[in-house]
């Protein structure tokens, strides 16, 4: 029966459980700060890791001798719109099936392949969580969600709003982002910070749901994901080609991150940081992106 108790013990319940939630996220995030702090330390001290060693010996993608590539089967297999996942899949470092995948098998695996730090792959990983309903596992199309991991304003896939198999990356996006190499073999952050603001413009320009207006925190995600992307490429146009588009690693490619321990949450957000707050929607356009508004082109 509905009453004032029922009604009470509801929402001391309630707020019981949120405080918990939030107990449970400010350890998490302490304990990662304190990881992340020892890591950091400890890659002053120790020599970066040597060119053809970045992936340690015991772990597939050593000396950039990878798994066989195999492209997902279109209905079965299950793919995110992290092409650093799927590429994981495609060479069966993550199962080819992309499903029932673990936490912890997921954050070995991106720490391992890209050189990360345990404290920035369990970062990565965490978001995960939000899709994962109590299972213990997610499939990677789960992560298809808006503003989970997929956002607007993508390099590689149209919005959601006009796409909704976000699973899948477009070329000629990837093309349209990679011809911004101001020396046509290497972006710069500066090439990342520009295109970055072309794009959101243009998102927002030709998407009425578009969603990163007012969130800073999925505009920083983007960010993020681009910051990541730059240090463990170093912005090879080559490689991010195959990466993006195939979404496999290339032969004999290994990261350009060689920290002993890792990249770090510290570093990661320092690049991020850097790429998001000299992001300008109103920027003057390059020569080439001039003519191409002129002419009506998205």
């Amino acid at each position: 029966m509905v009453n004032f108790f029922t009604t009470a013990v509801g929402i001391f319940r309630r707020l019981f459980n949120l405080l918990i939630a939030l107990a449970y996220i400010l350890g998490f995030v302490i304990w990662l700060t304190i990881r992340d702090l020892y890591y950091c330390i400890a890659n002053l001290f120790f020599p970066r890791r040597h060119v053809g060693s970045v992936v340690p010996s015991d772990h597939r993608g050593h000396g950039g001798v990878w798994p066989e590539f195999k492209a997902p089967i279109q209905g079965s297999d299950s793919r995110s719109p992290c092409p650093a996942l799927n590429a994981l899949a495609n060479h069966d470092i993550l199962p080819r099936s992309g499903k029932h995948i673990g936490y912890k098998q997921l954050s070995h695996a991106i720490q391992h392949a890209y050189n990360l730090a345990p404290s920035l792959a369990d970062q990565l990983t965490a978001s995960a969580y939000l899709l994962d309903h109590g299972r213990g596992w997610i499939d990677l199309q789960d992560l298809n969600a808006l503003n989970v991991v997929q956002h607007d304003a993508s390099f590689t896939r149209p919005d959601i709003a006009f796409c909704p198999d976000q699973s899948v990356p477009h070329p000629d996006l990837v093309d349209k982002f990679l011809s911004h190499a101001s020396n046509g073999k290497s972006l710069s952050l500066d090439d990342i910070v520009y295109y970055s603001g072309l794009r959101r413009a243009e998102c927002k320009r030709t998407n009425g749901q578009y969603s990163m207006t007012w969130s800073f925190l999925h505009q920083f995600f983007g960010s993020g994901n681009c910051a990541l992307m730059y240090s463990i490429f170093g912005g090879d146009v080559t490689d991010l080609r195959v990466w993006l588009i195939e979404e496999r690693f290339p032969d004999q490619w290994e990261p350009k991150n060689r920290e002993a321990f890792g990249h770090t949450i510290a570093q990661a957000m320092s690049t991020s940081l850097t790429i998001e707050f000299n992001i300008n929607e109103k920027q003057k356009l390059r020569p080439e992106d001039t003519a191409a508004h002129e002419a009506g082109k998205p």
